[in-house]
């Protein structure tokens, strides 16, 4: 007797703004009454706007259809706002937090899936490459990081010399990238190599691990995994 796997259940848009939703509340609870208020409070602006200017009641009708549009318009505009300032406000403080970010990056970069470096105090150094070259990001203390990132440095400029090589600490210290900005900083530095130039460097890097590097304890990505189009403002 065979079976047969049920094919995933496709989500509709309700279903996506629902878990948006229960993301957000984690961190806004009152969110449900706000989007309550904006939702009605619109239309019944209209209404009175409406009654005080005696209009006749088609337009009455087609003047609240637009002002119920225009409130679920606000209404979702303020949900996905909120939702992406909720995710990275759950993200802070959990380990591997950066590689949640990372994973949600868009095309023209390779990006390697486990840390490149770490130490017993589990402070950790992703490495991704792209057109600006070689970026090596940590995630942790400022003065420990620093020495990760250095020696990372180092060992990339030996396989791969005169390829640029940009150092970022992601975190709330002094001189660190905040986690909401980390992504904004990738992009906007400048693009020095070319694409075909992308997968050779990644590829050079590869001979630098001699063996392979494992998340450290309670460094696990399944529990920092999150929506990638909230990320990218979708």
């Amino acid at each position: 007797m065979t079976t047969q796997n049920n094919p995933q259940k496709k989500k509709h848009w309700w279903n996506n703004l629902a878990d948006i939703y229960r993301v957000t509340k984690r961190s806004y609870s009152w969110i449900g009454w706000a989007l309550l208020a904006i939702i009605v409070s619109v239309p019944l602006i209209v209404l009175v706007i409406c009654l005080i200017s005696s209009l006749s009641v088609g337009r009455t009708i087609f003047y609240m259809v637009i002002a119920l549009s225009l409130g679920m318009l606000l209404a979702t505009t303020l949900l996905t706002r909120l939702a992406n300032s909720a995710m990275y406000k759950q993200l802070e403080g959990v380990k591997g937090n950066v590689y949640a970010i990372l994973r949600s990056i868009k095309r023209g970069w390779i990006v390697e899936e486990e840390p490149v470096a770490f130490n017993r105090k589990q402070d950790l150094v992703y490495r991704l490459v792209g057109r600006p070259g070689i970026v090596l990001i940590s995630e942790g203390s400022s003065s420990r990081a620093s020495e990760l990132l250095n020696e990372q440095e180092r060992k990339c400029h030996r396989v791969a010399p005169s390829v640029p090589i940009h150092k970022v600490q992601s975190g709330s210290g002094k001189n660190q990238v905040p986690l909401a900005k980390l992504l904004k900083t990738i992009n906007r530095l400048k693009k020095e190599i070319s694409k075909d130039e992308v997968p050779v460097v990644a590829q050079r890097l590869q001979s630098l691990q001699n063996k392979a590097y494992r998340l450290p304890g309670g460094v696990d990505p399944a529990k920092t995994k999150i929506n990638r189009r909230m990320l990218r403002g979708k």
